[in-house]
């Protein structure tokens, strides 16, 4: 084995561990900033759109090929506008609708994902999401119960923190689980 193949082999490493961390990663700083930034004019609606994209720039971040295929990222871009359609919902509802707007695109988001992207499935995209989701809910719950007093609306920005983090590193972990163009590749050396 040469030195480069050892290179390539090193860069494109599907560590599920390594990828889960990058994943969540990339996700905790887009929602941190979008969460941050709540006052600024369309920065938080951008920053919305970018949730979607940071699972797959962590993804590829972890594996060493940033920048090689942004057709996933794009999917991931237009899977979490419905995401962002829920900023726009006036008055007392708003929370209610963002929440359930928010649930829905982590159902949609593979979906549009799976089918831009053409090594990863649709299927388990989507069963990675609503883990990601289930695990997301039953680590806010666990987390956020103790901070429940005196101001309700104090648990909510720490909610949306850790629920998508586990979501983007369930995410994140599920694109490293397996590869269709890697799995093609070993069937055709049968």
């Amino acid at each position: 084995m040469t030195i480069l193949t050892a290179m390539n082999i090193a860069q494109t490493d599907d560590n599920r561990w390594k990828v889960l961390l990058y994943a969540g990663g990339a996700t905790v700083v887009v929602v941190l900033l979008m969460i941050l930034l709540i006052g600024v004019p369309f920065l938080p609606v951008l920053l919305g759109i970018l949730i979607g994209a940071a699972p797959l720039v962590g993804y590829d971040l972890a594996r060493g090929v940033l920048g090689v295929d942004w057709r996933p990222v794009i999917a991931g871009l237009i899977g979490n506008i419905l995401f962002v359609a829920g900023f726009f919902v006036p008055g007392e509802a708003y929370g209610l609708v963002v929440a359930i707007v928010g649930i829905l695109s982590m159902i949609l988001w593979p979906i549009v994902v799976g089918a831009m992207s053409p090594n990863q499935s649709v299927g388990k995209l989507l069963l990675a999401s609503l883990i990601g989701l289930v695990l997301g809910i039953i680590v806010v719950v666990a987390v956020v119960i103790p901070l429940f007093g005196q101001n309700p609306y104090s648990w909510l920005r720490v909610a949306a923190i850790l629920l998508w983090a586990v979501w983007g590193g369930a995410v994140g972990a599920a694109l490293s689980g397996f590869n269709l163009t890697q799995m093609a590749r070993g069937l055709g050396r049968r």
